[in-house]
């Protein structure tokens, strides 16, 4: 063989490498927001109707609706279940609604409806902490975000 095959073979020194080792740049990854969960602490039974109970939403057939959504939606961050039209966020409690704030709630939260619960009109009305919806009222009639009819 000559010579010019075998200088291929030997080894090379570490001052032959142009890249400096244990010297890489951190891949700077997109931090992921946390998804969405849900909390029934805070629910307002005291405000039936305009509201309805978990009894009235299971004869209706709805009750087991709400929990397929609620599963669909925590798969989801809060932005991109805004995104998706699932959930609308109107940080101040509703100028025009048939409830009334709730006094165990604190005033500064952000309000929040999880909308189309077995139809356009039903809804899951609450506040949002973190990422923790609190759910507050079952809204069946769309009465907790009044808005004038076009």
């Amino acid at each position: 063989m000559s010579n010019k095959n075998n200088n291929r073979f030997k080894s090379k020194s570490s001052d032959d490498y142009d890249r400096r080792r244990n010297n890489r740049e951190e891949k700077i990854v997109k931090e992921e927001l946390p998804k969405i969960v849900f909390s029934f602490k805070d629910i307002d039974i005291g405000q039936i109707p305009p509201g309805q109970s978990y009894l009235e939403w299971q004869n209706q057939g709805t009750l087991s609706i709400m929990v397929d959504k609620l599963g669909q939606i925590c798969q989801y961050n809060i932005t991109e279940a805004q995104q998706l039209g699932m959930l609308t966020v109107y940080g101040n409690f509703p100028p025009k609604s048939d409830f009334k704030h709730p006094k165990h709630i604190n005033e500064k939260v952000n309000w929040a409806v999880i909308k189309n619960i077995k139809g356009q009109k039903g809804r899951l009305a609450g506040h949002i902490i973190m990422n923790v919806f609190y759910i507050v009222f079952l809204d069946m009639n769309h009465k907790f975000y009044i808005t004038e009819k076009k």
